[in-house]
């Protein structure tokens, strides 16, 4: 049987028509009553339950308690002179917001702990707390170690990687710009011996090779000797005619 009260029925309860004896293998025994209280989901673990006599007597659970230790670390040998003069951390439990960002920095000794934590939530079901850096600084990457009630934060500098892409474009840029007075010296090279080769060409074609006029005044002097010969030819034989 099961009943229920509250705060108008004053936290009492009755149970009515109960048998006082039972028979059991033909023997009449007395009838034993015993209580249990089941507690709602809001209450379940927030108070103990305990029977004492007819009275049920709630006692609250004492909530754990912990505390959350947060350490900064650096790993930025030789660029110690860049590292900022505080942090801000933001406690989570479950990875949502916890209170307050708090600031931590040499002054503080970079570490700073949390209090009066509940291990459990209302349910019963352990907390888990994380710790976020807002705004890391630049050239910096943050590492997070947790050993039981203890982070570590550890900031390592990262140095810059020339981007692929970037790199190649001023390579280019450069090549470019180096090559120009390269290229006009190599070009100018190039171009004066082509200019030489070419004016050279000119020349050749321009001018006469070796025994081409005298060769040619040759033909036309013999062309008309033969000319001669033959007009004389034919004049004697006119006369004998």
């Amino acid at each position: 049987m099961t009943q229920e009260t509250n705060s108008n029925k004053n936290w009492e309860y009755t149970f009515s028509h109960l048998h006082g004896m039972e028979e059991i293998e033909g023997v009449e025994q007395g009838i034993q009553y015993f209580l249990k209280e089941e507690l709602s989901t809001d209450y379940k673990y927030r108070y103990e339950s305990q029977v004492i006599g007819r009275d049920i007597v709630n006692t609250a659970i004492e909530v754990e308690k912990m505390s959350l230790i947060v350490n900064k670390d650096w790993d930025d040998k030789g660029y110690e002179s860049i590292r900022p003069e505080t942090i801000t951390i933001q406690l989570l439990a479950n990875n949502k917001l916890q209170g307050n960002p708090v600031t931590i920095g040499v002054s503080e000794k970079w570490t700073w702990e949390f209090t009066d934590l509940a291990i459990r939530d209302e349910l019963g079901n352990d907390i888990l707390y994380s710790i976020k850096e807002i705004d890391v600084p630049k050239h910096y990457q943050v590492d997070q170690i947790q050993e039981n009630n203890k982070i570590t934060l550890i900031n390592k500098f990262v140095k810059e990687e020339p981007n692929p892409e970037e790199e190649e474009e001023d390579n280019s840029i450069n090549n470019d710009g180096d090559s120009e007075p390269t290229n006009n010296n190599d070009g100018n090279s190039n171009h004066s011996e082509e200019a030489h080769n070419d004016a050279k060409k000119e020349t050749a074609e321009n001018l006469p090779v070796v025994g081409q006029y005298s060769g040619f005044w040759l033909i036309f002097v013999g062309a008309a000797l033969l000319f001669g010969v033959v007009l004389l030819m034919k004049h004697k034989q006119e006369r004998k005619k």
